[in-house]
């Protein structure tokens, strides 16, 4: 187990000389989602079936030590090994300024931050031995053993992903807002970028995160969904498709029947459930609001975490509200 909570960076939890690789996992969180960090990868570690270890490298956007100690005593086992890396800011500063505008100027959603942005450096951040990469969004629970996804072929795609429940093509409502200007296909599918299946050695070899920002700074104005805009723009045409199920959004619900839907009577009920993965891709979060759908697969892993009995009470919700308003308050005050 770590010994120096002081210098987190570069501890193990395992001897790393093993007859099968790990399963590389990735996510970036600042302060405020350190639980709900927690929560994700216990869902994941839980869910492994095999001896396969994980490795997971967290891009840390600010994560106090109180909750690095919390977050390593939830996952700290011998089938896996944590790494902290460093908030990318020689990166992040190039777009900080681009990355302000679309959150105040532009069209982005508002419950975004710049910390969205981070997975497009994680083939510059990750070791150069690493060549492929799952990344997670850490407002999820994986309900499936991560090891099939793992053993996917990525063949020459630039990722694996589910197509967006909700967003389904590039021209849908939410989709790209400038795919006509690009000369982007409108028929063409749009993918969530909650979960993917990284090939890094061909995001490494082929810059993306310099053109991911080159894109950014040049469609400002158009961009919604921060990095998934980006990544579904650049990658069109050459990423694979997933199974629905590893990212199964509150969007499902939009559905009233599966008649309604866009997806066969099969497709439908085993979204609803056996999702493989759960996403709370909505401003509604089990830590937010007692309104969250899906919340009880958040609170069944939370139990399993060092935040044992955490619940979203009046109290925490009286809490936000006071927040909520003191950071208008102090805003409007300059």
């Amino acid at each position: 187990m770590f010994t120096n909570v002081d210098n987190l960076n570069r501890e193990k939890c395992f001897e790393t000389h093993q007859k099968e690789e790990p399963i590389v996992v990735v996510c970036a969180a600042d302060d405020k989602y350190a639980m709900p960090l927690a929560v994700m990868a216990r869902s994941v570690i839980e869910n492994i079936k095999s001896d396969r270890k994980i490795t997971l490298f967290i891009i840390d956007g600010g994560i106090q030590n109180k909750n690095k100690k919390k977050i390593l005593k939830t996952l700290g086992s011998k089938n896996s090994e944590i790494e902290f890396i460093h908030r990318p800011d020689s990166l992040v500063k190039k777009l900080e300024d681009v990355v302000k505008y679309t959150l105040t100027n532009g069209q982005a959603k508002k419950h975004l931050t710049i910390a969205a942005y981070y997975r497009l450096f994680i083939a510059d951040l990750l070791p150069d031995n690493v060549e492929k990469a799952i990344y997670l969004d850490c407002d999820l629970v994986v309900e499936e053993d991560l090891d099939k996804l793992w053993q996917k072929n990525l063949g020459d795609n630039y990722l694996l992903a589910a197509q967006d429940i909700w967003i389904h093509s590039i021209s849908s409502h939410n989709g790209i807002l400038n795919y006509q200007e690009l000369g982007i296909n409108p028929n063409e599918k749009y993918f969530n970028s909650g979960v993917i299946f990284i090939n890094i050695k061909k995001w490494r070899s082929e810059q993306i995160s310099v053109k991911a920002i080159d894109y950014l700074k040049q469609n400002k104005d158009y961009i919604r969904f921060a990095d998934q805009d980006i990544l579904n723009a650049l990658f069109v045409g050459e990423w694979g498709e997933l199974d629905l199920r590893w990212n199964v959004t509150p969007g499902i619900y939009e559905y009233a029947s599966w008649n309604e839907s866009p997806f066969s009577e099969n497709v439908y009920n085993n979204l609803i459930n056996k999702p493989y993965v759960i996403h709370f891709a909505a401003a509604t979060k089990p830590w937010n609001s007692d309104d969250a759908l899906f919340k009880e697969y958040f609170y069944r892993y939370v139990d399993k975490t060092a935040w044992k009995g955490w619940r979203f009470t009046f109290w925490k919700k009286l809490q936000l509200k006071l927040s909520y308003k003191f950071q208008k308050l102090k805003k409007w005050l300059g």
